[in-house]
């Protein structure tokens, strides 16, 4: 009897997983895009596997709040947070929770990489496609114009295996002057800045601690 109980469960177990998870991509990586509100400013970023990272430009120390989404829900989630400084232009919004985690890319993009742009308003993402600017004279993080402004701290992702990999988050925008015209161009923070940021030692290994919160989770960080 005992065998066939044993027997049972390993066919139930399996089906069982499939049921109760069925329709589901867990865990969910397709929205990595956060709203951050600082003592400054409001700010977009990007959560990936080192963090919820963004440029700073609002604030740099202190006190956050983070928008986030935790899987394919259209819910947001909100969490207050601290910031601290990665390295070089890159900061880090920590929060208490798990958030969705995004690898980063392990070597520079190239041409034949699919590149997308989420563009987050706060509510809503939309995904937009674009393309390294490959053009003689332009030198660095640049891509080309896709036809619309995106906010500092938007992401940047390469495709991979139907898979997203964090490539950096917008900067800003280029203008190029010649004797035929102007052409726009985005610019951001990518693999260069990203390997001068982990580049920075940090303390390890930490004390850990246990945190009560007023909604009954504890948390040990």
């Amino acid at each position: 009897m005992a065998a066939v109980l044993v027997v049972c469960a390993g066919v139930w177990l399996p089906s069982c997983s499939r049921g109760l998870f069925s329709g589901l991509h867990y865990p969910d990586r397709s929205r990595p895009v956060v709203r951050i509100e600082t003592r400054g400013g409001v700010e977009y970023g990007a959560t990936t596997a080192d963090g919820i990272l963004f440029l700073g430009r609002t604030a740099q120390d202190g006190p956050c709040r983070v928008h986030y989404y935790l899987g394919p829900q259209p819910t947001l989630l909100v969490e207050d947070g601290v910031i601290e400084h990665v390295g070089g232009v890159f900061y880090r919004a920590e929060i208490d929770l798990k958030q969705q985690s995004v690898p980063l890319l392990e070597r520079d993009p190239n041409p034949n990489d699919p590149l997308l742009a989420i563009s987050f308003d706060g509510r809503n993402t939309d995904r937009v496609p674009v393309q390294l600017a490959l053009i003689s004279g332009i030198e660095g993080d640049v891509l080309e114009w896709p036809g619309r402004s995106f906010p500092a701290g938007t992401g940047i992702f390469a495709l991979q295996d139907e898979a997203l990999r964090f490539v950096g988050l917008i900067a800003g925008e280029a203008t190029l002057t010649t004797d035929t015209g102007e052409q726009k161009f985005l610019v951001y923070a990518g693999t260069d800045r990203l390997r001068e940021a982990l580049a920075v030692p940090e303390r390890y290994p930490t004390k850990r601690t246990v945190k009560h919160r007023p909604d009954d989770i504890t948390i040990t960080k």
